[in-house]
């Protein structure tokens, strides 16, 4: 347990030493599914949890005003950099430095795995209004459209292979607190497989991550409605490199040794380049597919505090 929970705990802090390379290349959900997730006529929104801002510019376009919370410090830096209209803040699920019941809308990308549901559910709840929207997306390949399965085959890395820090200079930090996204919950279930590379069905992934979301709700007491779910395709512009490089912003990938990981990217952008008879340099169509949920908070008698 104290193992997996150390894993957990490094690669939710991989994610700094890679900001830029996760700005650039990391593909923010289907326009239609951030249509689904933010509630008409968006006063305020939180993105939760928000990286390098992926999320946050549409958010933007959708919402009267956007703040967003992020633990990395590097991630927060690029975030602020790429987003200067929104309000950006130091904070965690766990501990969100707003004030009770000021936001229509919570959205979470790819990041509820690293949550602790026990803590986040009831925090999160506190910052929304009564009748506001919690909203989770995770953005993975589309593994539905056959060559992207094809090329995805044999892609993961041996999950038995020895991995290091992210940098000599990871051991001489203090902690991190992007640490904080790490889940309690050791068990095996609880943790999402990284999306760039999908072990499930998505009809599957769909399935299982929605179960999750609601057991997260439900233990917390009567805080949010059933999660209504959704899954919306598309497709993003990109290079067969981009697109080999965008496996290197997954925490699994980045913590590989250095030449594990280089063979890694070098094996998807060859076999991805046959596979689609494109050079290096040549723009396609790569598919995506927003798996998505959407919980109204309840309008409980009683404002819910830190405890």
């Amino acid at each position: 347990m104290a193992d997996q929970d150390s894993e957990r705990g490094l690669r939710a802090r991989t994610f700094g030493t890679v900001a830029e390379e996760y700005a650039r290349l990391r593909p923010a959900p289907c326009g239609a599914a951030v249509d689904w997730l933010v509630p008409e006529g968006c006063g305020r929104v939180l993105d939760l949890a928000a990286g390098a801002g992926t999320l946050t510019a549409m958010l933007g376009e959708r919402a009267g005003e956007v703040v967003a919370v992020e633990p990395d410090d590097r991630m927060r830096a690029t975030l602020a950099d790429r987003c200067p209209d929104a309000t950006v803040l130091n904070g965690t699920a766990e501990e969100l430095p707003l004030p009770d019941g000021q936001l229509d809308a919570v959205v979470v990308a790819s990041a509820w795995h690293w949550f602790d549901p026990e803590r986040a559910v009831p925090e999160i709840a506190r910052v929304l209004r009564p009748g506001g929207r919690l909203s989770v997306v995770w953005n993975t390949l589309d593994i539905t459209v056959p060559w992207v399965a094809e090329w995805y085959a044999g892609l993961r890395p041996d999950p038995a292979a020895p991995r290091e820090a992210p940098g000599p200079a990871a051991s001489r930090e203090a902690p991190d607190p992007a640490a904080s996204r790490e889940a309690p919950d050791p068990a095996a279930s609880r943790e999402a497989p990284d999306p760039a590379v999908p072990r499930e069905a998505p009809d599957r992934r769909l399935a299982s991550r929605g179960a999750r979301l609601r057991e997260d709700l439900r233990a917390a007491g009567p805080l949010f409605e059933d999660p209504e779910e959704n899954a919306v395709t598309c497709t993003r512009r990109t290079t067969p490199a981009d697109a080999a490089a965008l496996l290197g912003t997954y925490s699994r990938v980045i913590m590989l040794p250095p030449e594990d990981r280089r063979r890694l990217l070098a094996k998807a952008e060859t076999t991805l380049r046959a596979r689609l008879s494109l050079p290096a340099d040549e723009e396609f169509d790569l598919p995506f597919r927003s798996l998505c949920w959407r919980a109204t908070r309840t309008a409980t008698p009683a404002q819910v505090g830190r405890g």
